[in-house]
């Protein structure tokens, strides 16, 4: 088998490399073969896109529960209130006036379903100049907005920061909704939330590149365009949602524990195979082989299939709450959530004393990456409300493979995933956390931060304008969120 070639050496150059122990038998039992492939599959096109509320999530919820009962692994559901419930039906649009046709269009999470008209105003990058020289013009009408292509993770950050923006000034300038242009070609559509997140109340579109630069051509040619817009969507208030727990306890300080997670819920436009679907597998993945090894941590190892993240990390953020008499004895909380691009390192959030920690834990790995990680805190996943807490948290890095160009994108697919080194990425994971959860108390040299440390840590790294594009800044601010 493909899997098999491929693994031979790289088994060999782990086992032989490091002495015979959990690591080095967990590293080559990983990288031969297992059912990570199928079990992707099974997600990605058996049950599809995964959106928080829909048939497809809960389906999603049992499966992920009987493959970690299959394996022996002990698992549960656990529940938590989802605010509000929006799924799209269908998006709709024509343009008419000077010139008409019907662009290809997806809304943005949360924008209400009804019909919507008005005129197409051009603001350039939505930039403050742009909107200052549309002034007069934009009130109760649609701003179309210009975006560059996405190219990798840098251009994903970019995207959503230069959306805010957009979007502040429109509200500030009373438009009635924005269009903006897809940063992605050949008529790719996806869908991410808007800054007020679930709160949202303005109609907000992608409209596919190719239509929207028709637009702006007609618009800068000095002809008018009018937009009709009808959203249908089924929307709720609030719900029931399930994330999945796994554990392996520990047998010599079960108390302790060293969380890994990633989330199963994605937008639909896709089948989420690289966000986040190939992480669900491989957690599940490394989960059951450990289970298989008997393998005996001295600490607890809890694996979370998070649920709700795409619309602002609740999953993640009640289990937070829910566990708060805990949180002293969670020594580390890993995000495992930017596609199947090979593992570079992982982000350490802040908290620079984890930085000479992840080098020691990556090193009976050496041989599978050239891994160097970075204390920058990484806001927009699942580490965030640990982040909040003062846990020391840590976000895997990868390099994007094709992940910039396909996320949350109808593109997201099966055949996007790099097979491969996800299987590799699977043996970098498990050497980590099961390292972790072996740690010597001289080890752990890093503590809980307090609320003033982890104030001081978005200070210095000028977090506000990051966190109030994800609607989190006056969550914190306010003490409903994060640690008190």
């Amino acid at each position: 088998m493909k899997t098999l070639i491929f693994c031979t050496s790289l088994c060999l150059i782990s086992i032989t490399g490091f002495s015979q122990n959990d690591i080095s038998q967990i590293i080559g039992t990983l990288l031969a073969d297992t059912p990570l492939e199928e079990d992707l599959q099974e997600l990605c096109d058996d049950i599809g896109g995964r959106v928080t509320g829909s048939r497809a999530n809960e389906a999603a919820v049992e499966w992920a529960l009987q493959k970690f009962k299959d394996a022996g692994v002990a698992a549960q559901k656990e529940a938590f209130t989802m605010p509000v419930l929006w799924l799209e039906k269908s998006t709709t649009a024509s343009v008419t006036g000077d010139i008409e046709f019907r662009p290809t269009v997806v809304s943005k999470y949360q924008s209400p379903p009804q019909r919507y008209a008005g005129e197409l105003i051009y603001v350039g990058s939505g930039s403050v100049e742009d909107f200052e020289n549309a002034s007069g013009t934009i009130k109760g009408n649609f701003v179309i907005v210009d975006q560059d292509l996405c190219f990798d993770i840098d251009g994903l950050f970019a995207e959503y920061a230069a959306a805010a923006n957009a979007e502040i000034l429109a509200r500030e300038s009373g438009a009635k909704g924005i269009v903006f242009m897809s940063s992605r070609p050949n008529g790719l559509l996806y869908r991410f939330i808007g800054m007020k997140t679930a709160e949202n109340d303005m109609p907000q579109i992608v409209m596919a590149r190719e239509d929207a630069k028709r637009c702006i051509r007609s618009l800068q040619n000095g002809q008018t365009l009018h937009l009709d817009l009808h959203i249908d969507a089924e929307v709720g208030g609030e719900f029931v949602a399930h994330n999945v727990m796994a554990e392996i306890q520990g047998s010599e300080k079960p108390e302790e524990v060293i969380l890994i997670g990633a989330h199963i819920d994605s937008w639909a436009l896709g089948t989420g195979a690289n966000d986040n679907g190939s992480n669900v597998s491989m957690l599940i993945d490394v989960a059951r082989q450990m289970k298989s090894l008997g393998i005996r941590p001295k600490r607890t190892i809890r694996f979370a299939l998070w649920n709700g993240e795409e619309q602002g990390y609740f999953g993640s953020w009640a289990y937070t709450r829910d566990n708060q008499k805990t949180l002293d004895n969670h020594l580390m909380a890993y995000s495992i959530d930017i596609g199947s691009g090979a593992i570079t390192g992982f982000f350490t959030n802040g908290n620079e004393a984890l930085v000479p920690v992840m080098d020691k834990l990556l090193q009976p790995v050496a041989a599978l990456g050239d891994f160097t990680n970075i204390n920058a805190p990484i806001v927009g996943t699942d580490n965030f409300d640990f982040m909040l807490e003062g846990v020391g948290n840590l976000v895997g890095n990868h390099l994007p493979q094709v992940y910039g160009q396909n996320y949350h994108a109808s593109s997201d697919t099966y055949d996007k995933v790099d097979l491969k080194q996800l299987k590799v990425n699977s043996a970098i994971v498990a050497a980590v956390i099961l390292g972790a959860a072996n740690m010597e108390e001289e080890d752990i040299t890093w503590k809980r931060q307090s609320r003033p440390e982890i104030q001081e840590m978005f200070e210095s790294f000028n977090l506000e304008f990051t966190m109030r594009m994800f609607n989190v800044w006056d969550t914190w601010m306010s003490g409903e969120r994060g640690r008190k």
